[in-house]
């Protein structure tokens, strides 16, 4: 069973979403909840420092952004929601 859990995990890294998602810009690292490698994006930022975007691990589906200060990943210190409401309030 180990083994064939190994395999699935190994396609959908190497063959499936998470080789989309590296085609699209993100890198392989180390997930700050469980520890196991699975493609994460750069995070983006508004002028308040706040993040606009973060990615969800491929296995535990924990959030987690990317910051440059920091050089690591590391769990999103905004929640969807938060980011929800500041962009209904930044539109006119």
């Amino acid at each position: 069973m180990r083994f064939l859990h190994e395999l699935i995990r190994w396609y959908k890294l190497n063959h499936g979403i998470g080789k989309a998602m590296c085609a699209a810009g993100a890198e392989i690292m180390a997930c700050p909840h469980c520890g196991d490698g699975t493609p994460i994006y750069r995070s983006a930022y508004d002028s308040g420092g706040t993040p606009l975007s973060f990615t969800v691990c491929l296995w535990c589906e924990g959030f987690i952004e990317y910051s440059p200060t920091l050089g690591r990943p590391h769990e999103p210190y905004a929640s969807a929601r938060d980011v929800r409401l500041e962009r209904r309030q930044s539109k006119p």
